[in-house]
């Protein structure tokens, strides 16, 4: 198992899975001044398939290997530890509103980013399989969501119109989820669709 630290290299990616930062880099955003602890931490990462590791230059280039399942457990328990720490109001009432077994729950917008004010709409979205039809679903959670305080505005969508959104040219709002989220539930799920998107040509 992987210790703190290392989760904290982990968790510089999961907004951002595609960068590609120098040991330095990291260095800088762990606020840490031990280059040595960082290359050791860096290098296990390497070890286990989670980082691959590039030379440009003089510099090593650390990119997460989403090829790896290991990656996806490691930045799963990443997302449940950054949920958990935040106090999203009526979460599980939300859960309660969506009876189906298989989903990804994702909080959006100012919850997500930290930036919540007293009259902030929380703004979340669900993500289903292919087999499932998303108005009754969506219909659900905006009843039961008009009601609640904050209001909750839902978003519903399948796996494949979430794929197409982030592999579409130009800014959408499958994009801006993947920069800023909380997932409260089904963060393997969503990273396999992450996969399979960059698979499908989404990139930086």
């Amino acid at each position: 198992m992987l210790t703190k630290k290392e989760f904290k290299i982990i968790e510089l990616f999961v907004n951002n899975v595609f960068m590609e930062p120098t040991i330095r880099d990291i260095m800088k955003k762990l606020k840490t001044s031990s280059y040595s602890w960082t290359y050791n931490a860096v290098k296990l990462l390497e070890k286990e398939n989670v980082l691959n590791i590039t030379k440009k230059g003089n510099s090593s280039l650390c990119k997460i290997n989403l090829e790896e399942q290991k990656t996806i457990t490691y930045l799963s328990v990443v997302e449940q530890l950054r949920a958990s720490k935040k106090n999203i109001p009526n979460i599980k009432k939300i859960m309660k509103e969506i009876e189906i077994s298989y989903f990804t729950l994702l909080v959006t917008g100012s919850y997500a980013g930290g930036k919540k004010r007293k009259d902030s709409d929380l703004d979340i979205v669900v993500i289903v399989g292919e087999n499932r039809r998303v108005k009754p679903i969506l219909n659900k959670l905006r009843n039961a969501g008009e009601i609640m305080i904050p209001e909750v505005h839902p978003y519903v969508f399948t796996e494949d119109e979430f794929i197409k959104m982030l592999t579409e040219d130009g800014e959408n709002y499958g994009k801006e989820i993947a920069k800023k989220h909380l997932i409260i539930a089904g963060a393997e799920p969503y990273y396999r669709i992450l996969r399979k998107a960059i698979k499908n040509g989404y990139k930086n």
